[in-house]
């Protein structure tokens, strides 16, 4: 059912429910003024009476009723406390108006009842009272209520007729108001119905109303936006991964059409496995990442974070990574606090470490050592890489964490000769541990990559990677390993101390 009619039928229910509240009300309000009005009516015939039964107009204690012709259309009656009349009108009859327990209650206060009789077409409202200087005499004086029966039926049928008119009228209203409402959500409907993948830059236009469609259509127009982005990111992935894989797939096309050539030797065929093998390996890695990066898209990356000390989890990933910085003639070096603890999952913790200090390997050209530093700050565990390179690009700075960006050619290149999705992984798999990350220069020159974790309380101690001191295994360097930093800094205050001053 569209909204305009049903906003039409529920002002036609609140309306209908509006129109019975109101004529209840009235009805009642109108029904009691109207018997007051009747009521003191009565009062003032009853005064008259009683001023006539002590001037002696109306004699009481004869043997048989008196009727006075003058009041035949009136409904009077006096009556002894036991039912006998003394005085009656014709319309009233020869039968008392009151009942033996309604002569009990009038004859200890002023009350008032219906009283019904064959020949009266409806009830009629009797006041009874003890007659004033007449001990044991009741007066009884009635009055019709077709007056008041009359203006409820009016009023009925003017409730009825009128009621349902204006209960149409307001549903038209209604129906009218909502269409006029709704006017502008259906342009803005109209419009989103001819947006198209071939105008990503479109925009609804905002409404200057400032009411709640003008904040609809900021809304869409800032889901559209997302909705951009992600479609801009698509178009970048399909592009990159088709660059990315265009030329280990072409090697491999080469290298698989020589294989097939007749007559190939053994050492030639093995010399196109040797080819063929990193460019597998590429691909692997290449589909890897682009599954992690799904993943952690929909949050299923699935960590398994335990509490444990990151000196070790760090040096075992730089004691991998050293023969490629020894290949590259660099050192790693790692200084690292012992008793820095944090919930990780290690597989992928590992991750973290092996793509922030293989991208600073790979680019720290003019650099001779990458410098790895595990510390607490507050209840914070720090992981920072540093290298002295030529650092990131101040244009790139700001995405240097977002998918598939790399530097552009001719420039510093910082985010990697791949597909440009390391940092991009770094920065997911921090996120989903609760840290976070972030990339800037240094200011005497190289760059600094830093990632802050949700620091745990101190477990118990793990076996260190290594003595206190400082130990060398090929291309890595581990200075103060082992030693907690509250030791370390009590040796450097020792030393300082037993220093000669300046």
């Amino acid at each position: 059912m569209p909204i305009r009619l049903r906003l039409a039928l529920i002002v036609a229910v609140a309306t209908s429910l509006l129109v019975a509240a109101c004529g209840t009300v009235f009805a009642a309000a109108l029904s009691s003024g109207m018997r007051r009005t009747l009521e003191d009516s009565l009062l003032r015939s009853s005064a008259r009476l009683v001023t006539e039964i002590s001037a002696g107009h109306i004699r009481l204690g004869v043997g048989s009723p008196a009727v006075d012709p003058a009041r035949d259309q009136s409904v009077v009656q006096v009556m002894s406390s036991l039912g006998r009349l003394q005085f009656t009108t014709v319309r009233a009859g020869t039968s008392s108006l009151l009942t033996a327990r309604q002569r009990d209650h009038a004859a200890a206060a002023r009350i008032f009842v219906q009283s019904v009789r064959p020949g009266w077409r409806n009830p009629r409202l009797v006041l009874a009272e003890p007659v004033p200087g007449e001990k044991g005499y009741l007066l009884a004086v009635g009055a019709s209520l077709d007056e008041l029966d009359n203006a409820m039926s009016r009023l009925e049928d003017l409730l009825a007729i009128g009621g349902t008119a204006f209960v149409v009228l307001a549903s038209l209203g209604g129906l009218v108001l909502a269409g006029r409402a709704l006017r502008p959500v259906e342009r803005l409907r109209q419009e989103a119905a001819q947006l198209s993948a071939s105008l990503p830059e479109h925009r609804l236009a905002v409404p200057r109303t400032h009411d709640e469609v003008a904040r609809l259509a900021v809304t869409l127009n800032s889901l559209l936006d997302r909705l951009q982005k992600a479609l801009s990111r698509e178009r970048e992935f399909i592009a990159v991964a088709s660059h990315e894989l265009r030329t280990p797939l072409a090697v491999l096309q080469a290298e698989l059409d020589i294989a097939r050539r007749p007559g190939r030797s053994n050492e030639e065929l093995a010399r196109s496995l040797e080819v063929l093998g990193p460019k597998v390996e590429l691909l692997s890695e290449l589909a890897d990442e682009l599954l992690l990066l799904a993943r952690a898209d929909e949050g299923a990356l699935g960590l398994h974070k335990v509490p444990q000390t990151l000196e070790p989890l760090v040096a075992r990933g730089l004691l991998s990574l050293a023969p490629v910085a020894d290949s590259a003639g660099l050192v790693l070096a790692l200084d690292a606090d012992a008793d820095v603890t944090a919930a990780v999952d290690a597989g992928r913790f590992h991750q973290v470490v092996d793509n922030l200090v293989g991208n600073a390997i790979e680019h720290a050209s003019g650099s001779a050592v990458v410098q790895v530093q595990v510390r607490r700050e507050a209840d914070e565990a720090v992981i920072e890489v540093r290298d002295q390179g030529p650092g990131f690009p101040e244009e790139m700075l700001p995405r240097v964490f977002e998918r598939f960006t790399r530097a552009a050619a001719g420039r510093q290149k910082r985010a990697g000769a791949g597909a440009g999705l390391g940092l991009a992984i770094v920065k997911r798999i921090v996120e989903a541990h609760g840290g976070t990350v972030e990339a800037r220069n240094l200011e005497q020159g190289g760059a600094s990559v830093l990632v802050r974790l949700p620091a745990s309380e101190q477990r118990a101690r793990e076996p260190s990677f290594s003595d206190p001191g400082s130990t060398t295994w090929g291309g890595l360097t581990c200075s103060g390993c082992g030693t907690p930093s509250s030791e370390r800094d009590a040796s450097a205050r020792q030393a300082n101390s037993s220093s000669p001053r300046a």
